[in-house]
């Protein structure tokens, strides 16, 4: 096998090795676009959460959607982020100072109070109880409401004992008014309860972010979920968006840096084939002028044999031609040598440089699917999650489709769990969920689906399951889960579940589906729950 033959098929593996570069290029960039929208669309929907606190937010916060949606320059989305920071920090200072005048003006309308002669003793009694209780301002104007109900029953109460006193001793109407309308107005902003803050955290837990900026989520996220006030929440989603934003920028410039190298390493690749090619041609074509010398050369001594006119003329002219063949033969030696040992440096070098494409490939491929992985996993249970149960159920629902097998869907929730979070905290609440994910992997059948849908809310997909084992084993599984031993604060807590099942039918799709399980969930729930509904 020649020089050349073996330079074209290191040039033909060299290819196939850049077009397979470039083809999982392709696919990075495609993932970094996946995973900076989901990204995005988690930013935008956090965005929402504050609308109704202050209509130039509202318009900032209006413009950073925007700016996701359009797929902004990162600098633009900071300039914003920045403004967007300072009104926010604006509004907490302006939320502190109507809480220091609130409670001003509570304490001098219920020491007016106390200034009227002739209030009933139990009266008096209760006001100076409300008032030593309020002392010290509280962390939020939302909780004057209970304070301000109380203060104006007193009033009235005083008003009614003493019909036709005169109203000196009261507050003039405006500063009556006042704290009670400035209250109705700040309401807007108390609009942090339970139930919302639980959203955000679900959907913080869903963040397919770097380990250490998972780990800054999570100090924010308890906070999240321990701190009431208005300002202190506003303060912690601000971190919230600065810890998203900076996991953005890094996996941004991470990816742009990786794909920076993948560039500058396939355009050298590129120009050393390119340079590699020419040489091969300049080396063929000096071969073919050494080759051309040579049978000159031959030739000519060919003639030279024929030529003479006797031995000893042609032992000369023969010895002659001979050492110019022997150079012609070492210079064309010596080329060969050279040009082989070029090739081979500039093939190495090449492949080298792929190698090295590889290595980084991979490190970045393995990062994704990490992430990729983490995204379809739910952080507090460990199962799957609502996207990795749309995905799976979607695929079984196109082999369903394709060859008809038992395919059943079965819903999960767990009755009452609102309680246990309002009467135990949260923290008894995870746990809760975590104990009951683990029981249900450990008490149904080996390859069933088991997926957390969100809430309290699980998803289970049988495969190859009748209707009569499918039953069995969830009444199994309710009654296990029914004796396990919750225990909360030294009390005994008893968790039941309502289930609801389906089996899928040739004219189902995905949606029609899972809204008869669903149903049937439902339907469990208002028989009186802790059973199981199956539904055909």
């Amino acid at each position: 096998m020649n020089d050349s033959s073996v330079a074209k098929k290191q040039l033909v593996a060299l290819k196939r090795k850049l077009d397979s570069a470039i083809e999982s290029r392709s696919l990075l960039e495609e993932d970094f676009n996946l995973q900076s929208s989901l990204l995005i669309q988690f930013i935008a929907k956090l965005s929402l959460v504050s609308k109704g606190v202050d209509l130039e937010l509202d318009n900032r916060l209006a413009q950073l959607r925007t700016l996701f949606t359009k797929s902004a320059p990162i600098s633009d989305i900071e300039a914003k982020i920045a403004v967007i920071s300072k009104l926010l920090q604006q509004h907490s200072v302006t939320n502190e100072k109507n809480i220091s005048h609130m409670h001003e003006q509570f304490n001098l309308a219920g020491e007016n109070l106390q200034k009227i002669n002739g209030l009933p003793g139990d009266l008096r009694r209760d006001l100076r109880a409300l008032l030593t209780k309020t002392k010290q301002s509280k962390d939020a104007l939302i909780q004057y409401i209970p304070l301000l109900s109380q203060l104006l029953a007193f009033y009235d109460h005083a008003l009614k004992a003493k019909n036709g006193l005169p109203m000196q001793g009261l507050l003039p109407a405006s500063q009556l008014t006042s704290p009670v309308a400035q209250l109705a107005n700040e309401n807007e902003v108390a609009i942090f309860d339970a139930s919302i803050l639980e959203k955000i955290s679900a959907s913080l837990s869903s963040l397919p972010l770097s380990k250490v900026h998972t780990n800054e989520l999570l100090v924010i996220k308890k906070k999240l979920m321990t701190d009431k006030s208005t300002d202190e929440v506003l303060n912690h989603l601000i971190d919230i968006f600065d810890v998203i934003v900076a996991d953005f920028k890094d996996e941004h410039n991470s990816a742009k840096n990786f794909l920076t190298n993948l560039s500058a390493t396939l355009t050298t690749v590129q120009s050393a084939v390119k340079e590699t090619i020419v040489t091969q041609k300049k080396s063929q074509k000096t071969n073919e002028k050494i080759n051309q010398k040579l049978q000159s050369q031959l030739i000519d001594m060919t003639g030279t044999v024929e030529k003479a006119l006797s031995l000893n003329q042609v032992k000369e002219d023969i010895n002659e031609k001979l050492q110019f063949i022997a150079s012609t033969l070492e210079q064309k030696s010596k080329f060969e040598q050279q040009s082989h040992q070029e090739l081979a440096d500039k093939l190495n070098d090449m492949s080298a440089k792929v190698d090295q494409l590889e290595a980084q490939s991979r490190i970045f491929e393995e990062k994704l699917i990490a992430q990729q992985r983490k995204s379809m996993l739910d952080a507090l249970t460990k199962l799957a999650n609502r996207a990795a149960f749309d995905d799976y159920f979607a695929k079984a629902m196109v082999r369903f489709h394709h060859k008809p097998f038992q395919l059943a869907l079965v819903v999960l929730d767990i009755d009452d769990f609102k309680k246990i979070n309002d009467t135990y905290g949260h923290t008894a609440g995870d746990k809760t969920l975590q104990v009951i994910a683990n029981t249900i992997v450990k008490n149904v059948s080996k390859g069933v689906f088991v997926g957390r849908y969100g809430g309290e809310e699980f998803v289970l997909i049988y495969s190859k399951t009748q209707e009569k084992a499918l039953t069995l084993e969830l009444n199994a599984l309710n009654k296990y889960i029914a004796r396990l031993p919750f225990k909360f604060k030294n009390n005994k807590v008893s968790i039941t579940l309502s289930i609801g099942a389906t089996h899928i039918k040739p004219d189902d799709n995905i949606h029609i589906a899972f809204e008869r399980a669903d149903q049937a969930m439902y339907k469990a729930k208002k028989q009186g729950k802790n059973q199981v509904i199956y539904v055909k």
